[in-house]
């Protein structure tokens, strides 16, 4: 029965025909007596009697609403009831009974009877909400449990459902066990009307709703803040997403809020590293490294990279990228990059790569890509190895690669929960041509190689204490040729690879490591941290290199804060095969543009 009056508080603001009456006056009963709950649209001179012709409990010192009635904005509100006078009564009613318990009874909830709901949404409920079944019977704990119920519905896109307590009743024969029948009532269906963003400057709504994998006109089937925020997150545009609110309109239509926090659109991170003096007497160096970074600057979604280092040896490698998330409106990444190599005067490397990448579900995406490569010899590389062979052949190269990247973390800038991991399998053919000593003559030679190559890295991150981290990790990089070139071979070592050695110390056909970091957490995005690298190198033989394997653990501490100048890195990091004065000292600021 409804009648006229204010809005119900119950129902989304505006909604079509809620109106509240009676029912929605939040009452007291009186002090010892728990009532039962009853239909929230009995009329209301049935309540007294469905009332007393259920249980009435005794309950020292608690006071229970005679109902609850919960809907989309988690509300309570309870039909008014009068208290039942000394004596209990039977009102008319057909098989009601009413039964007098003594104060000191106990009651426990043995049955918790769900209408209203397809079998489908009724498993999921069941699953997530225990209830307390066998448990004394708590009102408040009800109340939380139902709240619970309305949660899970909004998660499965039903925000609009209301929930009420119809009957709290006798379990049998037993006095003192209840059953408690909840009736769902589903409401209509939500369709998405746009995104709103709060503390965005640039960013475009529409690139949000992608990154959300959603669009406008959608029903939502299902609304999982966590998951929507952890979604938009991923791609790493901006500095934080605060978790996202529905909030719907009178004709069912739904505005999804996000809070984002932008950041700079640009950053410049200058890398500076101390390595001391080697054992064949070479003096003590500093290596550096620059990176510009654009993200987001336009507001859809463009990112761009530009790297620079400079290492020991006179080797220079810069590394250019672009990378656009749904480009020409399509629900596909591009992403193409540049890279080159210089070894003082030995060789060059030059490689251009492109990528398409496609979300397949929320944190995990697919991508293909394909690269080309090309190796020039310096003066230095037309020089012969002891075989015989030129050192740096000239060399042209082509690759197809798939992969799949996913990633489950809490946040991306600092970490504390979850785990991502990356695999990337490339197969191509190369050409070389080459000069090579053959008696007293020297021939040239060319020769195709088939080539695969295998890269994979993983992270876990789990909280330990109270702001503590503990992260366990591998990194893996795998070469499959026939024959091998120096150029071919992988670099390793130093600060972003294997942490206490020098940069691109080893050269290998197989090269990977296991880490393990202890973090103390300063603030969201400071720590403090110690770690153990555990090393290997497999090296083939080529033109100027002899076969090598080997384990190679390195360790150290280092911190991580944030300033007024911009955020500072600093490591310190040793090695057993030198000695404690041997330190590998790295230390970095990343300034905001």
């Amino acid at each position: 029965m409804a009648c006229p009056g204010a809005p119900c508080r119950t129902m989304p603001a505006g909604f079509p025909e809620r109106r509240a009456c009676g029912l929605c006056r939040a009452e007291r009963v009186p002090r010892g007596l728990v009532l039962s709950c009853v239909a929230m649209r009995i009329e209301t001179q049935f309540v007294r009697a469905l009332t007393l012709a259920v249980l009435v409990i005794a309950a020292p010192g608690g006071l229970l609403p005679e109902a609850y009635a919960q809907s989309g904005n988690r509300e309570r509100t309870a039909l008014p009831v009068e208290a039942p006078g000394d004596g209990v009564e039977e009102q008319g009613g057909g098989d009601d009974r009413v039964e007098s318990l003594s104060d000191s009874t106990r009651v426990f909830l043995a049955e918790v009877h769900i209408t209203g709901l397809d079998p489908g949404r009724l498993r999921i409920v069941r699953t997530e909400v225990a209830f307390g079944i066998g448990e004394p019977f708590d009102p408040l704990r009800m109340e939380a449990d139902i709240e619970r119920v309305l949660s899970v519905l909004e998660r499965e896109g039903l925000p609009l459902s209301t929930a009420s307590v119809q009957m709290i009743e006798r379990s049998g024969d037993a006095p003192d066990r209840l059953a408690v029948t909840l009736h769902i009532v589903s409401g209509p269906e939500v369709v998405l009307r746009r995104f709103d963003l709060e503390g965005a400057r640039r960013t475009r709504p529409q690139l949000v709703t992608r990154l959300a994998g959603m669009k406008p006109g959608m029903k939502i089937l299902r609304f999982d803040p966590e998951r929507l925020r952890r979604r938009i997150e991923g791609r790493e545009l901006f500095e934080t997403v605060g978790l996202p609110v529905l909030r719907i309109a009178a004709d069912t239509s739904a505005v999804v809020r996000v809070p984002i926090e932008e950041g700079p659109p640009g950053a410049f991170d200058l890398v500076l590293g101390y390595l001391p003096p080697s054992e064949d007497g070479q003096r003590g160096s500093i290596t550096g490294s620059g990176h510009l970074a654009l993200r987001n600057p336009f507001g859809r979604g463009l990112t761009t990279s530009l790297r620079m280092n400079r290492l020991p040896d006179q080797v220079t490698s810069l590394d250019l990228s672009v990378a656009w998330p749904f480009a020409f409106g399509l629900p596909l990444g591009l992403e193409a990059g540049f890279s080159g190599l210089e070894e003082d005067s030995t060789y060059g490397k030059r490689a251009y790569r492109g990528e398409l990448n496609y979300d397949l579900a929320p944190g995990m995406k697919a991508f293909a890509g394909f690269s080309r490569e090309s190796t020039a010899p310096g003066q230095a590389g037309v020089r012969f190895g002891p075989a015989g062979r030129q050192v740096a052949p000239t060399a042209k190269a082509r690759f197809l690669g798939l992969g799949v990247r996913l990633s489950l973390l809490d946040h991306t800038s600092n970490p504390t929960r979850g785990f991502y991991v990356e695999m990337n399998l490339e197969s191509g053919r190369k050409e070389r041509t080459e000069y090579h000593v053959v008696g007293v003559d020297t021939l040239r030679s060319r020769t195709l190689l088939e080539q695969q190559r295998l890269y994979a890295t993983g992270r876990w991150f789990a909280p330990v204490f109270s702001r503590s981290v503990i992260v366990a990790g591998v990194d893996a990089s795998v070469l499959l040729s026939p024959e091998y070139d120096r150029s071919d071979l992988f670099r390793f070592g130093g600060a972003a690879t294997l942490r206490g050695y020098d940069e691109d110390r080893f050269l290998g056909r197989i090269v990977g490591r296991a880490l393990a970091e202890y973090r103390i957490l300063i603030d969201a995005v400071s720590y403090a941290y110690g770690f153990f690298d555990l090393g290997y190198v497999d090296r083939p033989e080529t033109p100027d290199l002899q076969t090598m394997q080997g384990i190679h653990p390195g360790y150290g501490v280092g911190i991580r804060f944030r300033t007024a100048a911009g955020l500072i890195n600093m490591s310190a990091a040793l090695n057993p095969e030198s000695g404690p004065g041997d330190v590998r000292i790295h230390a970095g600021v990343s300034f905001g543009l």
